[in-house]
Parts: C-alpha cells; sequence; structure tokens
C-alpha cells in the first residue's frame, strides 16, 4: 500500500489496530476531531466496526472507503448505498471471498485424483477449517467451498471445523480429525496459518503430505509459498493484501475526474489467484523478497493511462507493469 501511495504521490498515513474492534473505533473518533483532518479514510470491517466508524466520519464530513469485508446484511439495510444515507460514504472494494474458497478447493480435488484418491468409485474425503463464524470473508470463502462441493462428484465433506485463523488451533482439530476420519485426503483452510497447522497433523501423524493429504489455504503468506513451493502444501490463494493499494489507484482517480463510480461503489473485483507448485516459482523470483516498489502503480490508473478502459489488478496484469 505505501508503495502505491509513492507512486501516487499520496500522503498516506497508516494507524494500526490489530484487530481490535473497540479501539478502531476511538481511533476513528480521535481523527474525525483533529483540526486537519484528511481527504480520505479507508477502513477495514473487522469484527462488523466499519459501520460505526462510517458514521463518524460522515457526521465529521471526512470522505471513508470500504476495504476488504463488506457490510453484513443487517449493516447493509442500516447504511443503504455508498453516497446516499451517508454522502461521505464513497464506495467500497472487496476481493471475491467466494472465489478464493472454490480455487482453493478445485484444486485440492484434482491433485487428490491424481494422486489416485477417490478411484474405483470410493469418495474423496474431505475436512474443512473455516476461520470464524460471521465475518463476511470466512463466509464467503465457506460458500465457495460448498460450490466446489456440490459441482464435484465423489467428494465426502466429512466435518467443517472452525479454527479463528489459528496455525495452533488448526494443528490440534486435524489431529484430532485424523482419529476419527483416518481416510482424510484433503484438507481445506480459509487462511495459510491455518493450512500450515493442518500439515503440521499431517507430519506428525506420519502421513505425507501432497501425496496421502491434499493441503491449501488463502492468503499466500510466505511460509505458505515455501511449503507450496516444497511440496508441503498444495495450493495457496491470495493478492487480496493488495486491496488498499488498489483503493489507492480508484481514490487516486477519484481526486483527478475519473470516478469510479463508473463501474459501481460498491465492488467486488477478482483480486485472488491460486498459486501451485509450478506457479509459486515465478511469484518468488519477482516478489519473494518483498519488495512491492517493483510494481509502477501508476500504470494502473486510468487518469494517468487515459486509454485504459478498465481496470484490471490480476497477478498477470502486475507482471506486465513492473518497473523497468
Amino acid at each position: 500500500m505505501q508503495a502505491a501511495a509513492n507512486d501516487l504521490d499520496i500522503d498516506l498515513e497508516i494507524i494500526y489496530s490489530e484487530r481490535n474492534h473497540i479501539l478502531m473505533k476511538e481511533q476513528a473518533r480521535s481523527v474525525a476531531s483533529r483540526v486537519t483532518p484528511p481527504d480520505v479514510v479507508l477502513v477495514v470491517n473487522e469484527k462488523l466496526a466499519a459501520s460505526e466508524m462510517v458514521k463518524i466520519f460522515d457526521k465529521a464530513g471526512i470522505k471513508v472507503f470500504v476495504l476488504l469485508n463488506t457490510f453484513d446484511d443487517s449493516q447493509a439495510r442500516e447504511m443503504g448505498k455508498p453516497r446516499a444515507k451517508f454522502p461521505s460514504y464513497l464506495g467500497s472494494l472487496v476481493p471475491d471471498n467466494t472465489a478464493a474458497g472454490y480455487l482453493v478447493a478445485r484444486k485440492l480435488f484434482s491433485k487428490a485424483r491424481h494422486e489416485g484418491h477417490g478411484a474405483a468409485g470410493g469418495k474423496i474425503e474431505v475436512i474443512a477449517i473455516n476461520g470464524d463464524y460471521v465475518t463476511p470473508a470466512a463466509i464467503a470463502r465457506n460458500v465457495g467451498l460448498q460450490l466446489a462441493v456440490n459441482e464435484t462428484e465423489g467428494i465426502d465433506l466429512r466435518q467443517e471445523f472452525v479454527g479463528q485463523w489459528s496455525r495452533d488451533k488448526a494443528h490440534i482439530q486435524a489431529e484430532g480429525a485424523f482419529l476419527r476420519y483416518p481416510g482424510i485426503s484433503v484438507i481445506w483452510a480459509a487462511n495459510d496459518p491455518m493450512a500450515l497447522g493442518a500439515l503440521d497433523a499431517v507430519r506428525k501423524v506420519g502421513k505425507i503430505p501432497g501425496k496421502d493429504v491434499m493441503i491449501g489455504g488463502v492468503n499466500w503468506d510466505l511460509p505458505a509459498l515455501l511449503e507450496v513451493r516444497d511440496g508441503g502444501l498444495v495450493v495457496t490463494a491470495g493478492g487480496h493484501f493488495m486491496t488498499g493499494a488498489w483503493a489507492l489507484v480508484l481514490l487516486y482517480d477519484y481526486y483527478h475526474g475519473r470516478d469510479f463510480a463508473e463501474i459501481g461503489t460498491e465492488l467486488q473485483l477478482p483480486l485472488f489467484n491460486s498459486l501451485d507448485r509450478q506457479s509459486v516459482v515465478r511469484y518468488l523470483a519477482v516478489f519473494g523478497d518483498g519488495n512491492w516498489g517493483k510494481i509502477d502503480f501508476r500504470k494502473f490508473s486510468k487518469t494517468m493511462n487515459p486509454d485504459l478502459q478498465q481496470y484490471d489488478f490480476s497477478l498477470e496484469s502486475v507482471y506486465g507493469k513492473l518497473v523497468q
């Protein structure tokens, strides 16, 4: 996000809340009361805190943009559409978490088949470890899993766990699941730490990851990427961590006369890509050092590139817009 701000000449201040929704609201009130407020604030709907923050900033006349997690149904009814009931609420950008859950599941099922699981009319036994019960991202990723299960022959989803996004908890749950379901050949996890916890469990019970059990997650965390490269994990879906950078591109264009409202104000874009053992090699070669300054974010702006007809924030597009 800072790399995008540097390219777009945006003065960016990042305030950390450590996923504490109470602290987030306190920080919102503090920012709203500043003598010199920011032009726009980007907020995340962590633990459903964004609706209250939008109200705070709207009351102060400060524009606000929501990232990553959408409003849930009750929040959406209360808040209405952007720029209506709360005029300073400019819009939102969220990755398609349903697609993330689906991509991971389909890749795992395919790999399990390739390794001979579910042969001769048998079932591929699956457990799922979701993050929580309430956040829109967790719910949507689970919807993606269910879509993949429903459209794939021979899948037996034995049990779904909630791992609270924790590697340690997922390890305990996966290890216990093998006692109950010794034939498990796929473990779907809603994030990479939980996938790594499941991987710890698979190794502990003496099974071979990538052969006996296929494991995948979401995030593109470096330890997970390295496990994908080395065969411990089959797949990780990611790219959503760049949502903040893409929001800055949209807001840059908004403030320079090209309002993103021309394509919508509640945007859900295909920001997720999946990386397997083949494709992760290129990604690590380019971005394994974590240097996002290699990306020329100016090339994604419609106002800086008048011939640009649509936003393309895919990984392939990123590869094509590196600083020369």
